[in-house]
């Protein structure tokens, strides 16, 4: 079957490969010998130590189809697999790491329902770029198959148990009773389970958009219909907040009072902040007001993805609070805090209950308030192409292309580059104390745009001002020009 294969030379001429974060594509090329190449490379390659592999899954309609697929292929290299069902990728992490065993999480996160993805686990945690190097490089014919008669045990109800006691014996003073708390559940695998926990800590819950249909929630590019809904929720229920997360749970999504939604890095800084963390990893495109905030912490800033965060928080010492944050909102823990053991991938139940814990004695909104004046906005370019997104950045890295796109960015004054990073595509920072950075997205056909100013209002404008002259670079003279700048 896979003679002279390897995962990468499988996937050749396809748009499956490894994103920010797991295996990513569409749902029409994840075939079944994709999925289980990738699956035979991560077991015999990373796992032998063990003979037992968690698996568990999103409510992408592709995903029971995959889940069968890869289960009967650990099965048929003698695993005994722990189907742990639907559940949030945090909770698989949660119950395979304490077991002391591997896991695999199929969830394409965020990204549209006609794709879908993989996520691998180790006993220690979510897999490095190395290990994803390791994996796709693996001759698949290197390894004889076995004979074997392991079975399928059902984990769900002890995986979805174990980590509602994580937060139970983490969070014991926190009360939520008189609290009225909107749970926007959508499609989200952990909607139920979110409802069970804010319940067990006296919330009143709210249950808000429940749907078959898969919605492909994205954190980080908040619709303009999902903030009019958040705003009309809240006056009609009459919320102190609504929690709700990307598909696969590992994401958080936090609206104030009044309906509006909170930036996933403001979110992530708060959770520093309350954790005490002596030492905080997080992205290039998180907020800068986190310096600010934390001033004797020492922040270390990445790529953007989780391996790039969880790669620069095992560079810190045991003894020191160790936590990582992204723009989407989602933290990782790194070290034992007090309640709480370490869980280093991204979580979504954690900043929720941070958040949360703060209605004792303020509203959200002025809990936000109290941050440094830094404000972020994000957006998105769909359905552009990598050879697209590869020569918009490569023409974007070279700062002398930068005057004509800002003078119609800016048609009221006149700025310049301070600065011009390019360690994950292309971010500017402006004599105006603003900051510009485009990026390709590394989970779809898409280009990411994040802002960051000294006013949110004129942030949200800025943002809109600047994917309006992105997509201006793809008119036909000027995508001339770029295509042949960048060879």
């Amino acid at each position: 079957m896979y003679q002279d294969k390897t995962p990468l030379s499988l996937c050749q001429n396809s748009q499956v490969k490894f994103g920010t974060s797991g295996v990513r594509g569409p749902v029409s090329e994840l075939t079944q010998e994709r999925c289980c190449a990738f699956v035979e490379a991560f077991l015999r390659k990373l796992c032998q130590a063990s003979n037992i592999v968690c698996i568990g899954q999103d409510l992408r309609p592709s995903s029971p189809t995959i889940t069968l697929w890869i289960s009967e292929c650990a099965r048929q290299l003698g695993y005994t697999v722990w189907d742990c069902g639907s559940l949030a990728t945090p909770s698989l992490a949660h119950y395979s790491m304490a077991h002391q065993v591997p896991a695999i999480m199929v969830t394409g996160s965020h990204i549209p329902y006609d794709r879908n993805g993989i996520k691998f686990y180790l006993p220690s945690g979510e897999i490095s770029k190395e290990d994803e190097l390791s994996i796709l490089n693996t001759q698949l014919n290197t390894f004889s198959k076995v004979s074997s008669d392991t079975t399928i045990e059902d984990h769900h109800d002890l995986a979805l148990a174990f980590y509602r006691q994580r937060y139970q014996n983490a969070f014991t003073a926190l009360d939520l009773s008189g609290k009225r708390v909107g749970v926007y559940q959508h499609s989200s695998v952990i909607r139920d389970q979110l409802t069970k926990i804010l319940n067990a800590f006296g919330a009143e819950t709210i249950p808000l958009g429940r749907t078959d249909a898969f919605v492909a929630l994205d954190t980080e590019a908040v619709s303009k219909e999902d903030q009019i809904q958040a705003n009309q929720w809240s006056r009609e229920y009459k919320l102190d907040a609504i929690v709700s997360t990307d598909g696969d749970g590992d994401r958080p999504l936090i609206a104030d009072e009044k309906g509006q939604w909170l930036r996933g890095d403001q979110v992530g800084m708060i959770c520093c902040q309350y954790l005490k963390a002596t030492h905080i990893v997080t992205p290039i495109n998180s907020n800068t007001g986190l310096e600010a905030l934390v001033p004797k912490a020492t922040v270390i800033r990445t790529k953007i993805g989780s391996p790039y965060v969880l790669a620069a928080m095992k560079t810190v010492k045991p003894s020191e609070i160790s936590v990582g944050y992204e723009a989407n909102g989602g933290v990782l823990l790194g070290s034992h805090t007090e309640g709480l053991t370490a869980l280093p991938t991204r979580d979504a139940v954690l900043p929720i209950l941070i958040l949360l814990a703060h209605l004792s004695h303020q509203p959200l909104s002025s809990v936000i308030r109290a941050l440094p004046k830094r404000y972020t906005s994000s957006e998105r370019l769909q359905d552009i192409t990598v050879s697209e997104s590869q020569s918009t950045i490569s023409y974007l890295s070279g700062d002398q292309h930068w005057p004509p796109l800002l003078a119609k960015i800016y048609t009221d004054q006149t700025v310049s580059i301070s600065t011009l990073d390019t360690q994950d595509g292309a971010r500017v920072w402006l004599s105006n104390n603003d900051i510009l950075h485009i990026r390709a997205s590394g989970n779809a056909n898409e280009l990411r745009i994040y802002i960051e100013s000294n006013n949110p209002t004129y942030s949200e404008t800025l943002c809109t001002h600047t994917k309006q002259a992105i997509s201006s670079l793809f008119l036909t003279k000027h995508w001339c020009i770029i295509n042949h700048l960048s060879i």
